[in-house]
């Protein structure tokens, strides 16, 4: 394992961010692992094939998508990165949408380097306007 593993972790974690917003089935295949899972605020899972064709699949156009906040911790082989992205989606009407989600991804260390495993997400209410 490299000795920047958190550095790893956060590049890593952009190139995910970027092949969502850009639609990248290649990217994703390459970075998920084959038993990946992605679990949401309902606690619906989908499994790697269900999570690239729902990401190549949506209707609205990711106009922007960052991350507020990004935080690594690494435990041997085991990667865990969490925190808030914000996303301003345009929809198939015209309007722009703006969002946050609360996320936490967990990555294996393998002869591969550094792979996703697990991700879970929920979208945050928007306080700020409250």
């Amino acid at each position: 394992m490299g000795s920047d593993g958190a550095g790893e972790l956060v590049r890593l974690s952009h190139e995910i961010m970027d092949a969502i917003r850009t639609r990248n089935r290649k990217a994703l295949e390459d970075v998920l692992l084959p038993d990946f899972a992605q679990i949401d605020e309902r606690g619906q899972r989908q499994g790697k094939d269900a999570f690239i064709a729902a990401v190549e699949a949506g209707e609205f156009q990711i106009e922007q998508l960052r991350f507020e906040t990004l935080s690594v911790e690494q435990v041997g082989g085991v990667g865990v990165v969490c925190g808030v992205q914000w996303a301003q989606v345009r929809m198939p009407a015209g309007e722009t949408v703006d969002g946050r989600t609360a996320f936490t991804d967990v990555f294996v260390h393998g002869e591969t380097g550094w792979r996703l495993r697990l991700a879970t997400s929920a979208e945050l209410a928007d306080v700020r306007s409250a």
